[in-house]
């Protein structure tokens, strides 16, 4: 019987050491999204697109390397292009496709890249908010960030979390008429996000009542593209701000909030919510109300329907 189990063992250990080169490969595949673009960066590869509209894309070239190499801007619909132009903002860019280039500075310029094609009649644009921080992940995800500290236009830095959770103390303070006693001494520091250590999460007690807390919950970060170092985490299906959540503190997994209001003290009615974080903020995934104070917990998800 021994034997045969450390026969079965041996098996199953070698089944694994087959499989587990795969499965790490595959979880060695990260991603960012910030505003409109979107990063992805595995083993092998780097590439950034717009999320909604992905009319180009730009790739690390493989044939210098990716992680050493220039990058490459492709178009979704290049052949159609013909005599139109290229242009940011009005002025034409003279970017040529699968024309390697160091870094793509002109992207960092403008606001909005349009590509117009003459001999079909029409022209599709993207906004380019947000590429910077898109680019600056990349570059850092594959040790490039060295080479761009002085670049003007990408630096990276880390912001003083110490002075954006005090900013983000006033503005609490203001909202919440004034700190509750004991809550400077109990308040957690900002928290990494994983997989984006360039934003902090960070609640902060408002009020609390016989059975509930309210607490106000910031991310913190870098000004990038107009956004602001301290500002609400939360946003309802609508994509309205939800700066209270009915949560003290936050523990274990960052890349998601649970919040949860109790209703009668024997809590058989109640709506609990959670947060899920895109890249961008914590965006509602699902809505549970029992909204029937009948001391039977029949809940039923409001959202999605």
């Amino acid at each position: 019987m021994f034997f045969r189990l450390k026969s079965a063992a041996l098996l199953t250990l070698a089944s694994v050491q087959v499989i587990a080169p795969d499965l790490a490969r595959a979880q060695e595949v990260t991603q960012f999204h910030h505003k409109q673009w979107q990063a992805k960066c595995g083993p092998d590869y780097c590439a950034l697109s717009p999320r909604a509209h992905p009319i180009l894309s730009l790739a690390r070239s493989h044939d210098s390397g990716h992680d050493r190499g220039n990058w490459v801007m492709s178009l979704r619909n290049r052949e159609m292009l013909e005599q139109g132009v290229i242009q940011i903002d009005g002025a034409v860019l003279d970017l040529p496709e699968d024309v390697e280039i160091t870094f793509p500075e002109a992207l960092l310029d403008g606001n909005t890249l349009e590509i117009v094609y003459a001999a079909e009649g029409f022209s599709e644009g993207v906004s380019l908010a947000g590429i910077k921080a898109a680019l600056l992940w990349a570059e850092d995800q594959q040790g490039r960030i060295k080479d761009r500290l002085g670049d003007r236009k990408l630096t990276l830095h880390q912001p003083d979390w110490a002075a954006l959770q005090a900013e983000a103390r006033t503005i609490t303070e203001e909202m919440c008429d004034g700190p509750l006693p004991g809550v400077l001494d109990n308040e957690a520091a900002p928290q990494e996000i994983e997989g984006h250590p360039e934003l902090r999460v960070l609640s902060q007690l408002c009020w609390t009542a016989a059975y509930n807390v309210g607490s106000q919950v910031y991310l913190l970060g870098p000004e990038l593209d107009g956004v602001a170092p301290v500002r609400g985490a939360a946003i309802d299906e609508e994509g309205a701000a939800v700066p209270e959540l009915a949560l003290w503190g936050i523990q274990g997994d960052t890349r998601l909030l649970d919040s949860f209001y109790k209703g009668r003290g024997i809590g058989d009615c109640f709506t609990q919510e959670s947060y899920r974080f895109d890249g961008f903020s914590y965006v509602l995934e699902r809505r549970v109300v029992d909204d029937a104070c009948d001391q039977k917990i029949i809940p039923h998800v409001v959202w999605p329907e």
